[in-house]
């Protein structure tokens, strides 16, 4: 509880404190209207210079306001002008719009026509495009029987080239038989006395079994093409596309042949007059080569005269020697124009092989394109195996009269008159429909073999004399 001296204190506390207030309030009054004076001083101009610099100011402060409102209002104008120019540009935009909406519209309509037309033709036209239809349908279905049957010639004829691939092979085994039996009978009869006429007939048996194949070769590829146009179209009307294409392959085919037996007879004939030359000069050679030694026998002769008699050599001794050194010379001279003439005979021998190689291919080639269905039925027929011409050659054989020469001739002829009529026949396919069986073409094919094996039995055996290129080489051995 509070007494009565703490009351007393407070009481003269507060009194106190009011007593130092009633004391320092003048005081602060005073400097608070100093403080206040000086403020107002300040503010207010109080001489005239102040008062016109405050005008002055004033004035600048309203000028600057009046000039930033000017260019307010010019930006304004300017953001007007230029909205104006905005507004102006989308106007125009707006009238293309309206112009190209309007040609837009226009064009549907014209589209929107022009569909109700089509419409209406198409309603029109569909039924003949069913019946159009239905018709490719139908040929649609007959192609495709067309194409199997064609699917089928085209399977029978891989099988007829397999079997002509391996009757190549066949003949090709024959051929290098042929090469071996012939070359035996070189090696056997090489040191047997030469007959001229041996190298002409041997020429000629190459030519007539040259064309007996061909003959043969074309007979098998007239009675394909005979059996392809019976079995693909037997109404007898081919197609023509297959018919132009068959007409320009036998015309391909003819000028080939043409070609080829052109350029055969001129290597035909470069070849004897290259032999001719080779026989001419192998002549020469040896008589200079005899010539030769009868004057190195000579010439030994002599030295041993004069070396027995103890003298110095004759001037007939030097000009021996010079004629020994020319005719050498020559001789010389005359090996290499035989080395020479038996490249030339070589090259000719390899390009006939090669034209002949290439006459046969293309013979198969154009065979090739036929059906050989026959082929198969013809060589059933043929039960009796027959000799190869190697065989023929090897085994031994009668002799005849040597008027086989001319039989030989006459045969080539016949047989180069049935290559002829063979060509003429091929011709004929493409302009007519001749048919000819397959017995008839098995039939033709054993009457050619038996004359075949007839001409080889009837040529005339005399004894093989040494090769050209042998006798060649003998003469450059010496």
């Amino acid at each position: 509880m509070i007494s009565l001296s703490s009351a007393m204190l407070i009481v003269l506390g507060f009194l106190l404190a009011a007593l130092l207030m009633v004391i320092i309030l003048p005081a602060y009054r005073r400097r608070i209207e100093r403080f206040a004076t000086d403020a107002v001083k300040r503010a207010l101009p109080l001489t005239i210079d102040e008062i016109r610099a405050d005008k002055d100011r004033m004035r600048a402060e309203y000028a600057i306001n009046i000039h930033k409102l000017e260019m307010k209002i010019e930006d304004a104008q300017l953001s007007a002008a230029r909205q104006n120019v905005e507004i102006n540009r989308r106007d125009a935009r707006v009238h293309d719009l309206e112009l190209a909406l309007d040609a837009q519209k226009r064009t549907v309509e014209e589209h929107e026509n022009a569909r109700r037309v089509l419409e209406q033709a198409i309603l029109d036209r569909l039924p003949k495009v069913e019946q159009r239809l239905a018709d490719s349908r139908r040929l649609l279905a007959q192609r495709d029987a067309d194409i199997a049957l064609l699917s089928d010639t085209s399977a029978k004829q891989t099988s007829a080239l397999e079997e002509a691939t391996q009757i190549n092979m066949q003949q090709a085994e024959d051929l290098h038989r042929l090469r071996a039996a012939l070359d035996t009978r070189a090696a056997r009869n090489r040191e047997t006395v030469g007959d001229p006429r041996f190298d002409g007939e041997v020429a000629l048996r190459t030519e007539i079994e040259m064309l007996r194949a061909k003959t043969r070769d074309q007979t098998a590829l007239l009675a394909r093409l005979q059996a392809s146009k019976t079995a693909n179209d037997p109404d007898g009307t081919l197609i023509p596309s297959e018919l132009e294409r068959l007409r320009a392959d036998l015309a391909k085919a003819e000028a080939q042949l043409l070609s080829l037996k052109s350029s055969e007879g001129e290597a035909e004939a470069s070849r004897i007059s290259l032999e001719k030359r080779v026989r001419e000069l192998d002549n020469t050679a040896r008589d200079q080569a005899a010539e030769v030694s009868k004057l190195k026998a000579a010439l030994a002769e002599y030295q041993k005269g004069d070396a027995s008699d103890g003298e110095p050599p004759a001037p007939s001794y030097f000009s021996a020697k010079a004629d020994i050194s020319a005719l050498q010379a020559e001789v010389d001279e005359q090996h290499r124009t035989i080395q020479s003439l038996r490249a030339e005979v070589a090259s000719s021998n390899e390009r006939l092989a090669r034209q002949a190689q290439h006459f046969r291919d293309e013979l198969r080639r154009l065979g090739s394109g036929g059906s050989v269905e026959n082929t198969s039925s013809r060589r059933s027929e043929k039960a009796a195996p027959r000799l190869s011409l190697a065989e023929r050659i090897i085994s031994p054989r009668s002799s005849v009269p040597r008027a086989v020469t001319v039989e030989a001739n006459e045969n080539s002829k016949d047989l180069q008159k049935a290559d002829s009529s063979a060509v003429s026949r091929l011709k004929s396919i493409s302009a007519s429909s001749n048919d000819v069986t397959a017995n008839e073409t098995s039939q033709a094919d054993s009457l050619e073999e038996q004359e075949a094996e007839r001409d080889f039995e009837n040529l005339e055996v005399s004894p093989r004399p040494s090769r050209l290129l042998e006798r060649i080489s003998g003469i450059d051995k010496t």
